[in-house]
């Protein structure tokens, strides 16, 4: 999570003198890291304040206008703008004088556009870093000088923190909560008086009644009234620009001004669209839609938690409110809410509606119930004094429960076994007692009552030591190797050999592919796969994305035809879970082993190579293979494809992929592809290493080139051969030849055979001996006529 945060405004909170970059420094030490700082004056340099004098159409560009502006020299600027934002005679907007830089790094220059000249830019929020959607500008008062810097007009003369908070600590998602954490780490005094509710009012009616009290531990709301609802103050809306958020009106910009100061999501209703003044927090029903201010429309289903009134929601609770009954220039009576909601069923919501907000990103992280008393307290306080009115009704506080605060007991002993320096006790008080917590001593032991803006991450004793050590400095404990040996650790020996088969895999020259463990229904379906055994994602983050994988083949398929644009040829890999369906269970995770070369023109080449490689790898691993012809398999070529064998079980399959599913991926030559199911071999593999003496004696090597039945196997011939007698030590495929001089139904084999005594040099005469013999038993078993 990262939050943009002004130094002025933490500084209201926090009194100290230190430099940007020194505060910066001392946060990211000890606290959260500071991703850069934003120079305001630099990064709005060259940007002013301008009156515009005259508008006309450019005579030249039907989408194009002409303005002059008053920047306050002695002629007027001439630019050129488009369509997106109204610009009318009078209006007083921020102007970029060329030659500049906008904050985005985008040179402005005097330019010629169509015959007119532009000598700078009108500048939109979007432009100025203010935003990142929408279309909007900022608007001046008349009382604004022509020319002012717009950091001055805008009183940004700031510099802006872009702060990366760690997601168990939404309480420092806020201006309060860093300047709590700077207090600590810059040793400054940190300044809040926290604010307290008003008198209840009266004159307007409302009830609140919660259902799901353990989805909604708390829920407060106030009605006031007499509101004028407008623009914001100035000062108001340059906070909220800074802090990255869209001024709309004052009381929207009330709660996210309470939002980003105190780290507390509110919201506020028009009253008079409440029907019944009644608010009830339950569960939505089935095919229950609201448009949210989004303008979007969401069905929700019985699981979503929302805000209703008596006849429909208004609100999704911990999400974003609806649009019906949001606050508009002519509402005069609002409601304020604050609440806690459950972090899981928020952030169930927000992912099953894909809607997704700054409350909602704050609220799955888990805020404390007793957060809401005082943001409200300081949005009635605002409000009065920004939009005026009145506190027209009790305060209605629904809690589940009264608070109560967790207490640890920690050991110092052990706080500094764990850090490894001799820390003293009244070291570690004063440094829980400066981040908030009450710290009671007793003997041996302290008792540590968790301040309540920590009360979701505190969750034991090791986290009281952690947040010593971190205060402490980890730059100052000193690193020293520890003195006893380390633990001997095999680690899962599953992710050894998953680790083993990839170094493999490389050294031989194969890439690895990184695949998602989702596919899309297509994807399925183009391999003849059924999508309905395959385990369906219930919130995809694209239609791409639907299905658990139950193999690898379609990812291998896709990922070559997207590559051989550019690669037209290769050899990849790639071992990863596949998940099967399991009735009433989670899918069954299998390891799958998948190679290959692709783009090849001499495909027997290309077979007999990754059959080399797999032979390879499964003696690298202690396994012994052996394959079967593939018969009648529509995924596999005829021909050439088998099945993988260990023990006599089948674990797989090579072979070149048959034309039918190449052409369904638009892969222009052919795959071979070598299937492994690792997860039921894994279990067998070892590498255990026996020593074999290399002969004394020289072997013989003899070719032999034979013509065979075209569906005759090498692994057969092998077999044959090798047992004609103990003198054959190997037995390799040299070549194979399909062609002129071959009849059809006929092939061309050419073997190696590597001849060797155990115990004395042979003879010429010996060798032939054995290759009559080989040749004999060919011709009679085989028919093979000798070339």
């Amino acid at each position: 999570m990262n939050i943009l945060a002004s130094y002025k405004w933490i500084k209201e909170y926090l009194k100290t003198d230190a430099s940007s970059e020194d505060f910066a420094f001392e946060l990211t030490q000890k606290a959260f890291s500071v991703e850069r700082i934003l120079k305001m004056r630099e990064l709005l340099s060259g940007i002013v304040v301008g009156e515009i004098l005259e508008i006309s159409d450019h005579p030249n560009a039907q989408k194009l206008h002409l303005a002059k502006v008053n920047i306050g020299k002695s002629e007027p600027l001439n630019l050129i703008f488009g369509s997106m934002a109204e610009m009318q005679v009078g209006m007083k907007v921020p102007v970029a004088v060329a030659p500049c830089t906008m904050p985005d790094g985008k040179k402005i220059e005097k330019r010629t556009m169509r015959g007119e000249v532009s000598e700078g830019m009108l500048c939109l929020d979007q432009e100025l870093g203010f935003l990142s959607s929408g279309v909007s500008i900022r608007k001046f008062e008349s009382q604004v000088d022509n020319g002012t810097p717009l950091v001055e007009a805008l009183d940004m003369d700031d510099y802006v923190f872009d702060i990366e908070v760690t997601t168990n600590r939404p309480d420092a998602m806020s201006i309060i909560g860093l300047a709590r954490e700077g207090s600590v780490v810059t040793g400054d005094a940190f300044k809040f008086d926290q604010p307290s509710l008003p008198n209840s009012g009266e004159g307007k009616n409302i009830s609140v009644q919660v259902d799901e009290q353990d989805l909604c531990s708390r829920y407060m709301a106030v009605v006031v009234d007499g509101v004028k609802v407008g623009p914001s103050p100035m000062w108001l809306q340059s906070k909220l620009l800074l802090a990255g958020h869209r001024p709309i009106n004052n009381i929207v910009d009330i709660t996210n001004y309470i939002l980003h100061e105190y780290g507390q999501p509110l919201h506020a209703f028009d009253y008079d669209k409440v029907d019944g003044q009644q608010i009830i927090v339950r569960k939505a029903k089935d095919g229950e839609k609201i448009v949210a201010l989004d303008e979007v429309e969401y069905q929700l289903t019985k699981n979503d938690l929302v805000i209703a009134d008596q006849n429909k929601p208004i609100a999704i609770a911990g999400v974003m409110g609806g649009q019906e009954s949001g606050t508009w220039e002519k509402t005069t009576t609002i409601i304020f809410e604050a609440a806690t909601f459950d972090p899981v069923s928020v952030r169930k919501t927000g992912r099953g509606l894909n809607l997704f907000s700054d409350s909602q990103l704050l609220f799955e992280k888990g805020l404390s119930t007793k957060a809401t008393e005082f943001a409200l307290a300081k949005a009635v306080e605002l409000t009065l004094e920004i939009a005026g009115g009145s506190v027209a009704s009790e305060i209605i506080d629904v809690q589940a429960g009264e608070y109560s605060a967790p207490v640890f007991g920690i050991k110092p002993q052990k706080v500094r076994d764990l850090m490894g320096v001799d820390i003293e006790d009244d070291e570690m008080v004063n440094i829980l007692m400066k981040l908030g917590f009450i710290v009671t001593a007793g003997s041996g032991e302290f008792t540590i009552t968790v301040p309540y803006w920590r009360d979701h991450d505190i969750e034991g004793p090791v986290d009281l030591a952690e947040e010593i050590a971190r205060i402490y400095g980890y730059q100052n404990i000193k690193p020293s190797l520890p003195l006893s040996p380390q633990p001997n650790y095999a680690g899962d020996m599953d992710l050894v050999w998953e680790g083993n088969t990839r170094k493999f895999l490389v050294s031989v020259g194969y890439t690895e592919l990184y695949g998602y463990s989702f596919v899309s229904e297509q994807d399925l379906v183009r391999y003849d796969l059924d999508p309905e055994k395959a385990m369906k994602v219930y919130n995809p983050l694209s239609a791409e994305l639907t299905h658990m994988r139950t193999s690898l083949m379609p990812s291998l398929l896709k990922d070559i035809r997207s590559n051989q644009g550019h690669t037209p040829s290769g050899k990849v890999f790639e071992i990863s879970r596949v998940y099967i369906t399991r009735a009433d269970d989670l899918p069954e995770e299998r390891t799958q082993l998948v190679f290959g070369e692709f783009g090849t023109r001499n495909v027997e080449q290309s077979f007999l190579n990754t059959k080399g490689v797999l032979e390879t790898w499964a003696g690298s691993v202690g396994l012994e293979i052996s394959f079967e012809r593939l018969n009648d398999d529509a995924y596999w070529h005829q021909g050439r494809s088998a099945s993988i064998l260990y023990n006599g079980k089948d674990i797989g399959i090579i072979g070149q992929v048959s034309d039918k599913y190449q052409s369904a991926y638009g892969i222009d030559w052919p795959v071979i592809v070598a299937l492994v199911d690792f997860a039921a071999v894994v279990d067998a593999m070892h590498k255990s290493k026996h020593y074999e003496a290399v002969s004394e004696f020289p072997a013989i090597i003899r070719d032999i080139a034979v013509v065979i039945d075209e569906r005759s196997e090498f692994a057969d011939i092998g077999k044959l051969i090798a047992s004609q007698g103990e003198l054959i030590e190997s037995v390799d495929v040299v070549d194979v030849y399909r062609g002129q001089g071959i009849d059809k139904g006929k092939k061309s084999i050419t073997l190696s055979i590597v001849l060797r005594a155990r115990d004395k040099t042979l003879e010429s005469g010996e060798a032939d001996e054995v290759m009559k013999k080989i040749q004999d038993v060919l011709k009679d078993r085989l028919g093979a006529v000798v070339r």
